[in-house]
């Protein structure tokens, strides 16, 4: 069987999402089959900075339900503010350094990911700093992490930033702090502290028509001030679409391709567990469509080979995959990656292999 690197090397680069604590075990199959790695939370603001603070509570950072009556946590106390206002004051590289020093002894590209993310950051505290004081931390991490991974060759920027909800922009402590133009700073000090490296902006359900016009609409505001480089689509995808939604991938690239911008594929995967019954164990057949799924968007991805550069998985078994701990899942195991749990390779991965 050739090697999924080795199937795509004319078409574009492949690859993984990858965490440090069980890297080892996935080492030979990375090396393998992979030109990419994109380390899976270790290169995250609280990754870096682990301060002893509480994480974010997702209850509190979504728009109440209609009925839904309830009442923000209180915030935290701020000890040593100091510390939240200059992030270098208190770093933690290892497990990152972990990934990026493996990817460059193999010969292994590095993408980035990310720079600004609404769940990771120090929650609680970051609301009750000054804007100025926002905007100093900020700018000194970007600092920080261009002199520390120099050889990252993209960076998704600020991740997720489009509203789930019907809106624009997702309303985050950053837009509150820093006034709806927020990601223009952001993005322009990608550009100063990263120069020559791919900026990117990262959404998931990037293929819903109403999420897909907004962030068209991002991207046309980030490239005209020249900001942006690359669309990054997740693309986290579930057995039981249907052959409009499969078609409906193919129309969103052609959209996106039509902005003049490099397109990535950041986050692949392919829910097992169906989303209206997530208590149920998937059976046989719609494992079967996992590989069916894989088979047809990667037949969608090559179609696009002249503006991909990049197809990665978000995770390389199904023994470490995120989505087997995922709350709307009832913590069920899922089957959504192109390896087994002991990394023998799966039919989907012969399907998008074979062609």
């Amino acid at each position: 069987m050739k090697t999924l690197k080795e199937a795509y090397k004319n078409y574009f680069q492949v690859g993984a999402a990858v965490s440090a604590y069980w890297l080892d075990e996935a080492a030979e199959t990375v090396k393998a089959h992979f030109d990419t790695v994109t380390c899976e939370n270790e290169m995250k603001y609280n990754s870096i900075h682990p301060h002893d603070y509480p994480k974010p509570d997702f209850r509190h950072m979504r728009p109440p339900k209609p009925g839904e009556k309830r009442e923000p946590p209180p915030p935290p106390e701020i000890t040593r503010r100091e510390r939240f206002v200059h992030p270098s004051m208190e770093t933690d590289f290892a497990l990152a350094d972990k990934i990026y020093n493996f990817a460059l002894e193999n010969g292994i590209a590095v993408r980035g990911h990310n720079l600004m993310w609404h769940a990771s950051y120090p929650w609680g505290i970051f609301e009750q700093l000054t804007p100025e004081e926002i905007r100093i931390n900020t700018e000194e991490h970007y600092k920080m992490v261009a002199e520390h991974f120099p050889e990252v060759y993209c960076w998704d920027v600020v991740n997720e930033a489009v509203d789930d909800h019907g809106g624009y922009l997702r309303e985050t402590v950053f837009k509150n702090k820093l006034g709806d133009d927020y990601l223009f700073e952001a993005y322009a000090l990608a550009r100063k502290y990263f120069p020559g490296k791919q900026l990117v902006c990262n959404d998931y359900n990037e293929y819903n028509p109403q999420k897909r016009a907004s962030i068209l609409k991002l991207v046309g505001e980030l490239k005209a001030r020249g900001l942006v480089d690359v669309i990054g689509c997740q693309c986290h995808l579930n057995a039981l679409m249907d052959e409009k939604a499969i078609d409906g991938i193919k129309r969103s690239l052609e959209m996106y391709a039509n902005t003049g911008l490099r397109l990535h594929i950041t986050e692949m995967d392919v829910n097992a567990i169906d989303w209206k019954n997530p208590d149920l164990l998937p059976p046989a057949d719609l494992l079967n469509k996992v590989t069916e799924t894989y088979r047809k968007v990667f037949a969608i991805f090559r179609d696009f080979k002249e503006v991909i550069d990049n197809v990665t998985l978000w995770g390389v078994s199904d023994r470490h995959s995120w989505l087997n701990h995922f709350k709307n899942h009832g913590g069920r195991e899922n089957y959504p990656l192109l390896f087994d749990e002991e990394y023998n390779p799966k039919e989907a991965l012969q399907a998008v292999i074979d062609f």
